[in-house]
């Protein structure tokens, strides 16, 4: 993709990124209105391949860190002057911003940060999904620094970080959101356009785009969302059912949990870490991180983990993560996640477990 974005284009995005999302990655409500105020405002969104990006190019991650339940009405921009602030400390002009992942939310902000900046989109994120943690990000697996990191709040208090790891990272930051009365701006992971290149998952706003608009035609057409979605997207169904149970704790700042369907198959269980990371049909895993489960409404919606309710009819679908997710040293960062879960497994591929 190297265009430049239509408000139809952006809507398309943050109902496709919803989706991709894997029940995490931002509220729609938070990233609709991010992306009107882009439409309110005359402002545009260029958006370009990875692969154009010169080697001596200097790239940066926005996004934004806290509660999805504050950010969902409560987010005044603070990526933003969190943008400003590593720009100051880099003592040079940022030519690309890439999102930290896939997300309705996730998604919208850099978008925002590359319209109120006047600066280029990055087709691409370090995720192809939503995840749970820093470290996940094939940013993060394949050598990227995190620091310096800038955070910031909507006034533009903020801080420069240096920290070792992804996890230090993830646990000063989250204290100064606190601070931040739950919402804070991040920017972060500085790297070269060569850099770039080597490590992110390349084309997935232009698939966003492209799942929202499918979406938006199976609700203007009624058509068949399970069918339709596999058929374009080469993806898995992993069940359609109504569900029956949702169960969530919250516990170290994460969301921890699992959503029970009633499927014609039987019992289809679903069980996340603020996303969804492990599925079981009648006990037996069909599907697990870092490949995708995703939810969506029968009639098109796109779901998060948060938006999930009690007596709603569900399609559950599965799509393959990018190869760069499927390497040893990704796997082995993805491998914790299904013991917190209570899972003694190793990752096997979606397209080995759905049969």
């Amino acid at each position: 993709m190297n265009q430049i974005l239509t408000y139809d284009d952006m809507v398309n995005i943050i109902q496709g990124a919803a989706f991709l999302g894997a029940g995490g990655g931002g509220s729609i409500v938070q990233g609709l209105a991010i992306i009107n105020e882009i439409k309110d405002k005359g402002k545009s969104v260029k958006v370009v391949d990875p692969n154009s990006v010169d080697d001596e190019a200097l790239v940066v991650v926005s996004a934004g860190m806290g509660s999805p339940a504050a950010a969902k009405y409560g987010w005044r921009n603070e990526h933003l002057p969190a943008f400003d602030l590593l720009e100051k400390y880099l003592g040079r002009k940022i030519d690309f911003i890439v999102p930290i992942e896939v997300g309705a939310g996730n998604f919208a902000v850099p978008m925002h940060t590359a319209a109120f900046r006047d600066r280029v989109l990055i087709d691409g994120d370090g995720a192809g999904r939503a995840i749970p943690e820093l470290e996940l990000t094939t940013f993060d697996i394949y050598g990227i620094p995190i620091s310096p990191m800038a955070i910031s709040d909507w006034q533009g208090n903020g801080a420069i970080l240096f920290v070792k790891t992804a996890m230090d990272a993830e646990r000063i930051a989250r204290q100064i959101t606190v601070a931040f009365q739950g919402n804070a701006g991040i920017a972060l992971y500085p790297m070269k356009g060569k850099e770039l290149k080597r490590v992110v998952i390349p084309g997935t706003i232009s698939l966003a785009m492209k799942i929202g608009k499918i979406l938006r035609e199976v609700k203007e057409r009624k058509l068949d969302v399970a069918q339709t979605l596999t058929k374009e997207l080469e993806a898995f169904l992993l069940g359609i059912g109504e569900v029956e149970e949702k169960v969530i704790e919250t516990k170290h700042g994460f969301d921890y949990g699992r959503v029970k369907l009633k499927v014609k198959e039987g019992d289809l269980i679903v069980y996340f870490k603020n996303e969804n990371i492990v599925a079981t049909l009648n006990e037996k895993v069909i599907a697990m991180a870092p490949d995708l489960i995703c939810w969506v409404g029968l009639d098109g919606t796109p779901l998060t983990n948060a938006d999930i309710e009690k007596g709603m009819k569900v399609a559950v679908i599965g799509l393959k993560a990018h190869e760069r997710l499927r390497s040893e040293k990704a796997l082995k960062a993805f491998s914790h996640l299904y013991k917190e879960l209570g899972f003694d497994i190793k990752y096997k591929p979606i397209e080995e477990l759905i049969k």
